[in-house]
């Protein structure tokens, strides 16, 4: 029996830093706080948030990347952790050799939205009017190199036609600009530009993904209306440290899905738009993998590359 405890792992003996590279407030931020919340409950040790936003993420992806690998700070990142090494020619890190893949905690369903000024109800409408008018039609992203950005890349080979790029510093501006009829069209969430669908004020015309959206149920994939390319889902991941024992990363990854899949986390989380997933690391490792060859291909045919 003493043999059996004393070959138990002690970790963790002390309170977990959770970095997350964006701005407390902000959908990201909520998301990791109810997940370190949920993994404190679970650990019996506190997993303090540590916002360091800037730099698209890069910022606090860094700070992890040079973290002891010893189990107590991690990474609560979005789909930027495999976009920003293609877009930043100084990215500095690799995601695949500098992280321990926890966790996919969930995923973020994107829906394409265009202004009611357009007098367009479907994606078959809007095609037809931009490939009338190239160059015409606006669409706005919440950044440049954000998978907004790249979602409207793809859409545009995928139709045959032309927008122009008006990026954003987040989504909320983008939103507020598509209200006031200042672009035509954005990629955003579904659970920010929600309420405006439902007052009547924009229309959402497609979804990102291979399923469609649960605040959006009624407003059907790119992939159901005829337009491939448009499958790959934003995501938020959680990583360790390269280094790091496997059986802390495991033990991580077991508790990161308790925590997402119960009932009353769960709720909480689709309530912020997001589909609570909490998958293995090997699951998590697949993604990433595909994703990153997925949007190097556009982003290289793109020609897109951030300072």
């Amino acid at each position: 029996m003493g043999s059996a405890f004393a070959q138990q792992p002690t970790w963790p003996d002390k309170p977990i830093r959770m970095i997350v590279p964006y701005a407390a407030g902000g959908g990201t931020d909520v998301f990791a706080r109810i997940v370190a919340e949920g993994l404190g409950k679970r650990l019996g040790q506190s997993v303090i948030v540590d916002n360091r936003p800037g730099g698209n993420g890069q910022i606090g992806i860094t700070a992890v990347q040079r973290a002891p690998a010893d189990g107590y700070t991690v990474l609560f990142s979005l789909t930027s952790i495999i976009q920003n090494p293609l877009l930043y020619p100084n990215a500095g890190f690799d995601p695949f050799k500098d992280f321990v893949p926890v966790s996919e905690a969930g995923r973020l369903p994107i829906v394409f939205t265009v202004s009611n000024k357009l007098g367009v109800d479907t994606l078959d409408g809007f095609v037809k009017l931009a490939r009338a008018a190239p160059g015409k039609y606006s669409y706005g992203s919440y950044g440049n190199g954000s998978s907004a950005h790249l979602y409207a890349e793809v859409l545009q080979d995928a139709a045959g036609i032309q927008l122009l790029h008006v990026p954003y510093k987040g989504e909320a501006p983008a939103i507020t600009d598509l209200l006031g009829g200042t672009v035509d069209a954005v990629f955003v969430s579904a659970k920010g530009v929600g309420p405006h669908v439902s007052a009547g004020k924009v229309k959402s015309i497609a979804v990102v993904g291979t399923a469609r959206a649960p605040l959006a149920a009624g407003v059907p994939t790119f992939k159901e209306q005829g337009f491939a390319g448009m499958e790959s889902v934003g995501w938020f991941g959680i990583y360790l440290p390269a280094g790091t024992p496997q059986p802390i990363a495991q033990r991580l990854s077991t508790e990161v899905a308790q925590v997402v899949q119960s009932p009353e986390q769960a709720a909480r989380i689709e309530g912020l738009g997001v589909i609570p997933v909490g998958s293995t690391p090997a699951q998590l490792t697949a993604t990433m993998r595909a994703d990153h060859a997925r949007w190097k291909q556009v982003i290289q045919a793109k020609n897109i590359k951030l300072d």
